[in-house]
């Protein structure tokens, strides 16, 4: 009676190793966690190719994929139907997926208007430039730097080096310049999406530096603009200073002699 005790168990084992391989390749171990539960999957819209920024989607360049709930990004649309028609704020990557904050309700017609890219309030101003005065030629669109004016007498001699504006953001470089993005949609239904937020400005792609620029165009306050009108009028040497990024402290003003113009 052992040894039929002891066989039962040997087949028995068998049997359990059969009935498990069986279930593999019948794809039972297939969407299945780590934990042994079913893996929850999601279908979502994916790029089929690369998209460039402000481009109206068609649907050939769309496609669903199956994806983990959990990698499933929010506001990504579940409907390729949804996309189509909508052009696309920033550039997406084949495979990436398509999210409403991706898509814009309508497109751009001129995306070199500066103008679209200014803030309510703001001016764009242009300032002479020479490598040495612009950050040797470094300067790109987006980046922000403080403006110093450096004065001097009847003489020549320097009588007052002053930071007369911080934290300006540059939007153009000579002829490189921002580029406008167009306002989000609120939703992944094309026909009822709304406005979330209005025209932005984002640097062109493959934009270049340019050393030999003669001018920087800077976003200034009207009242901003008359001080460098002001300035450059008397042919004042204007040096811009790079910020570091996000950088939002006010840096040190260093002042000889009189003072003809008044802090910002």
């Amino acid at each position: 009676s052992k040894l039929m005790i002891a066989a039962a168990v040997v087949f028995a084992a068998i049997a359990a190793l059969f009935l498990f391989v069986a279930l593999q390749n019948s794809g039972g171990g297939e969407g299945t966690a780590s934990g042994g539960g079913a893996l929850v999957t999601t279908e979502v819209v994916v790029a089929s190719q690369d998209i460039g920024a402000n481009t109206l989607i068609t649907a050939e360049m769309l496609e669903l994929k199956s994806v983990p709930a959990g990698e499933a990004l929010a506001g990504a649309f579940e409907s390729v139907e949804l996309a189509v028609g909508l052009p696309a704020r920033f550039p997406v990557q084949r495979g990436e997926q398509v999210t409403a904050s991706k898509v814009a309700v309508d497109k751009i017609a001129d995306e070199n208007d500066l103008a679209l890219v200014l803030e309510p309030g703001k001016r764009a101003f242009a300032v002479e430039a020479t490598e040495v005065h612009a950050v040797g030629g470094l300067l790109l669109p987006s980046n922000f730097v403080d403006v110093i004016a450096v004065f001097t007498g009847d003489d020549g001699e320097v009588t007052q080096v002053r930071t007369v504006l911080e934290n300006v953001q540059v939007l153009g470089v000579a002829q490189e310049a921002l580029e406008p993005v167009p306002a989000t949609a609120s939703g992944t239904d094309g026909e009822d999406a709304e406005t979330l937020s209005g025209i932005s400005g984002q640097r062109p792609d493959g934009v270049e530096r340019q050393p030999r620029a003669r001018s920087v165009t800077l976003g200034v306050t009207p009242d901003e603009v008359l001080l460098l009108a002001g300035l450059q009028s008397q042919g004042l040497a204007i040096w811009l200073s790079l910020r570091p990024f996000d950088e939002e402290e006010s840096g040190s003003v260093g002042v000889l002699g009189s003072e003809p113009f008044g802090p910002r």
